[in-house]
């Protein structure tokens, strides 16, 4: 092998997605995540936007990247300067989902301090609304994690995150003594977590006629007597 075809072989790098990327649209997309510009990000959230309603209106299994770049009204070779495949922006997409919990839900939990059960309500509250808002890829979801190892893999991470939070909150909520001691953190945490999720999510595609209010109150209700929770006010009476 002489030294022009050395300096022709390229060593492919694993890209952010897990994937093998190489040539000139993998060395593109390096380019612009190191430097992004306000027309790379502008072009970048087009292609998230007509991705997100082009796997709302077929599916995410019928979704092509010509559906998207249609939609998006971009050229198809600009589609691979920012993403590598149709999973690959599908990923960055369900990645949103954690970031608007991180935003409404853990930063709230982060700086609450008073009342446990109106910060529980709260937090709550916010919850359903971050599912409302992302309802159409929460549907996605289920169905692409059994297709996707490494979207099952990044559900459940955000599982786990959220049962380590709500059991970090019960066994504050105990050491003051306001909630059961008996209770274990993590076990009570991973059910409330599955019942909470469940339930923020059956909302969205049932017609049972349940207002988020009605709701925030029945989960609060649930969560109280779970936890045996009790406000500062009630611990300081007894």
């Amino acid at each position: 092998m002489n030294q022009v075809q050395k300096r022709q072989i390229k060593t492919p790098e694993i890209t952010r997605g897990g994937w093998v990327a190489s040539g000139i649209a993998a060395e593109r997309r390096a380019s612009i995540d190191a430097v992004p510009t306000k027309k790379t990000q502008r072009t970048r959230q087009l292609l998230l936007d007509a991705a997100r309603v082009s796997f709302a209106m077929h599916g995410y299994t019928d979704t092509t990247v010509e559906h998207i770049v249609v939609a998006a009204g971009v050229a198809r070779g600009s589609f691979y300067t920012y993403f590598e495949s149709k999973i690959d922006i599908f990923r960055h997409l369900v990645a949103l989902i954690d970031k608007d919990i991180e935003r409404e839900v853990v930063s709230f939990e982060r700086r609450r301090s008073g009342d446990p059960i109106e910060n529980l309500a709260v937090s709550n509250r916010n919850y359903l609304a971050v599912v409302r808002a992302n309802a159409d890829l929460y549907r996605l979801v289920e169905q692409v994690a059994a297709q996707d190892a490494a979207v099952n893999a990044a559900r459940v991470r955000s599982r786990y995150e959220h049962v380590s939070r709500v059991a970090s909150s019960i066994r504050r909520w105990q050491s003051k003594g306001l909630a059961d001691a008996d209770i274990d953190a993590i076990t009570t945490a991973a059910a409330l977590v599955s019942m909470l999720s469940s339930f923020a999510q059956w909302l969205q595609v049932s017609d049972d006629g349940i207002s988020d209010e009605s709701a925030v109150v029945a989960l609060n209700n649930i969560w109280i007597r779970a936890c045996g929770l009790r406000t500062d006010a009630d611990e300081k009476s007894l």
